[in-house]
């Protein structure tokens, strides 16, 4: 191309490097909520800033891998453009594969390096870069940065993730003991099982005497339950740069970017942390800069990860110094709660209920109105509702009602959305569907034929996996049959010897299996609708 930007062969050299290293043990390619441009959009609007609407945004990914973050987007929003970049030809190649199964149209997937585009490309509205910043040659992550100030629209907003200090500093040290460990080994297979010695090292031998201890300690126990491919990506590639949020922010403004917030924005509330932390910081901060403030909140709560949101420049007048809850109330919000018993090193207290989120995050409902908001949110999921539908439908003072969903928002509990999601779009009496491309991307995955993930359409990634009866059913869910037709189509293949019964055993010629098919569709159905892949 005639504008890209120019890179020494040193990194030339290391962008080659890093394409072999993927190519080899390539990433598992799925969705990751925060980078969802839907999400973006709503988060935005915390911040102050208006966001393009996702329904005919486009949509550029750098370092997109297979497109498992790409495809749930592109599905849920056929209008929109999107386009993935990556440098790894073979994850791009599988990532074609698994376009042409789920038939989508609006996204295209190219195997080239970022310093490769130029004006010429074209602006975006949105542009994701999950997991590339920090594991990029100085050199590219500076091209990276002039890439989101020229080919962003004005109104455009880029999402970049990075490890950050003062957290990665134990991190750094973990690394740096694989580092040595695995010098001289050319094997990925030999460097991921010496780094599981060292791993194993400092779980069994790190000195009760070690002022790092606890934090070496937390790192540690959650890497021995990580699959490999993360192990070599995130401590043994050559480039594992972590920053502090005042050195990423100041690249960005040299760059023509303001840094607007966290794309998790309840990272960023001090009062989320305790009392003490929101005093403190009040104290030692006062009449400090916007950025200063969260590095200190940084300082104080050890964070070792970011998902920054950059604007252009010239939109600094529009930033709130923090996101703020209340402007929620335009938006629209979804959740799915169950409620479980309290943690084992909990004590519960009379009136309170446990509860786990959509995402398997425990909360606290201390309160009717809190209680109440999450069970109408339950009910209504996938779907979204209004602050105002919320305040109408619960037999409760509205002060009450507004406490509690402003503490959902504030504390990260409900997904939010400007608009009306694919979800809302779909009348409620319609028979059961299927969210797009999600039959498509199952067959894929039981076939173990994709890099890709499935996911839903709230850009969530689904770890369950239909059995045969269950998969067989869903195939039938075609927006035509209602609950009664599938039950007997059900009935009939049982009796047929179809499929096999709920646990594989055959029924062929068996009477009497109404109530039977109509527990397992019921059931089925129940299934779908909490992991959102029920349209209807």
């Amino acid at each position: 191309m005639d504008a890209t930007i120019p890179v020494s062969s040193d990194d030339d050299s290391a962008n080659q490097e890093i394409a072999r290293q993927y190519d080899e043990r390539p990433y598992a390619s799925e969705a990751f909520f925060y980078s969802s441009p839907a999400h973006i959009q709503a988060v935005a609007h915390l911040y102050g800033v208006a966001a393009p609407a996702p329904h005919r945004a486009r949509v550029l990914e750098i370092g997109c891998a297979a497109g498992g973050n790409l495809l749930p987007f592109a599905l849920a929003y056929p209008d929109a453009e999107v386009v993935g970049v990556d440098l790894s030809p073979v994850q791009i190649e599988a990532g074609r594969r698994v376009l042409a199964r789920t038939g989508v149209k609006n996204l295209t997937l190219h195997a080239m390096s970022l310093t490769d585009i130029g004006p010429e490309f074209g602006k975006f509205d949105y542009i994701i870069a999950h997991g590339v910043f920090s594991w990029i040659p100085p050199a590219v992550r500076e091209a990276l940065m002039k890439l989101c100030h020229t080919n962003l629209t004005d109104e455009g907003v880029a999402y970049i993730s990075y490890n950050t200090y003062p957290g990665w500093k134990a991190g750094d040290i973990i690394r740096d003991a694989m580092t040595l460990h695995v010098h001289g080994l050319t094997s990925g297979k030999e460097r991921v099982e010496s780094a599981r010695a060292v791993i194993n090292m400092f779980k069994q031998g790190t000195a009760g005497s070690n002022t790092l201890g606890a934090a070496l300690g937390k790192i540690i126990h959650s890497l021995d339950r990580l699959p490999d491919y993360y192990l070599e990506h995130e401590y043994l590639e050559t480039f594992n740069s972590p920053c502090y949020l005042v050195e990423f922010a100041d690249l960005a403004m040299r760059s023509g970017l303001d840094h607007m917030g966290d794309a998790q924005p309840q990272l960023e509330i001090s009062a989320n942390y305790g009392q003490n932390v929101q005093l403190n910081l009040s104290l030692t901060a006062i009449g400090q800069p916007r950025l200063v403030r969260q590095q200190y909140l940084d300082f104080l709560v050890g964070q070792n990860f970011r998902k920054s949101l950059l604007v252009q420049l010239a939109r600094q007048a529009e930033m709130l110094h923090q996101p703020d809850p209340a402007r929620a109330s335009a938006l629209r919000l979804a959740a799915h709660f169950d409620k479980v018993d309290a943690p084992a090193d909990v004590s519960s207290q009379n009136g309170e209920q446990w509860l786990r989120d959509q995402n398997g995050v425990m909360l606290c409902a201390d309160n009717a109105a809190t209680l109440a908001v999450t069970e109408l949110l339950s009910q209504a999921w996938p779907r979204s509702l209004t602050v105002v539908e919320i305040v109408d439908r619960i037999d409760l003072p509205a002060t009450d009602i507004e406490r509690a969903w402003l503490h959902l928002v504030s504390v990260g509990r409900v997904l939010l959305a400007q608009d009306q999601t694919p979800y809302d779009a779909i009348p409620q009496d319609m028979a059961p569907s299927l969210i797009p491309g999600i039959v498509a991307l199952l067959d894929a995955k039981a076939g173990d034929d994709s890099q890709v993930a499935p996911s839903n359409l709230w850009h969530c990634p689904v770890y369950w996996t239909p059995d045969a009866v269950q998969f067989w059913t869903m195939r039938q869910m075609d927006g035509q049959r209602n609950e009664a037709a599938l039950s007997k189509l059900l009935r009939d293949a049982w009796q047929q010897g179809i499929v096999s019964g709920p646990n594989g055993e055959s029924l062929t010629g068996q009477r009497n299996l109404d109530a039977l098919a109509q527990r397992f569709i019921r059931a089925l159905l129940e299934i779908l609708r909490r992991h959102a892949l029920r349209l209807s």
